[in-house]
């Protein structure tokens, strides 16, 4: 999910295309994806007009994927990733992109990948900006029958 000032203004959600040995590989190749959407839609604010000068935040509640771009070390249970995951390492070293991390209970994102309770989805829901309607049908339909 991507805002752009106070609005939601990109989202996506899909399986990722390969087998990941851990959640620290799965959590570094979903931020390398995220990087990836974030130099389209600075590319797309460009052609617009509109410069972005602030750095970019991307929040992942994986600690060890952010230490992983944080490194330039290949560390050795890591060696398999492939070359092309390696994106999100450049731009945190380049500071175009800020890794953070931000608590698997306060992971927005989980909206669209875990099963929730009614207080976290209404949490989230609150966090999109999804305004609540109450769209009861009670009330709304008259009883015609009659007794005669």
């Amino acid at each position: 999910m991507f805002f752009f000032g106070s609005g939601d203004v990109s989202w996506s959600i899909k399986k990722q295309p390969t087998v990941a040995l851990s959640s620290t590989e799965a959590k570094y190749r979903g931020s390398t994806i995220v990087a990836c959407e974030v130099i389209w839609l600075l590319k797309l604010l460009s052609d617009l007009g509109q410069s972005v000068d602030a750095l970019v935040v991307i929040y992942c509640d994986n600690i060890n994927s952010i230490l992983l771009a944080n490194n330039l070390v290949h560390h050795a249970r890591t060696k398999h990733i492939e070359v092309h995951y390696h994106l999100i390492r450049e731009k945190v070293i380049a500071k175009e992109i800020d890794l953070n991390h931000v608590s698997i209970e306060d992971q927005v994102a989980n909206i669209f990948t875990k099963a929730l309770g009614t207080n976290k989805l209404k949490k989230f829901r609150k966090m999109f900006g999804v305004l609540e309607v109450d769209l009861s049908l009670k009330g709304s339909v008259e009883n015609s029958s009659s007794t005669s």
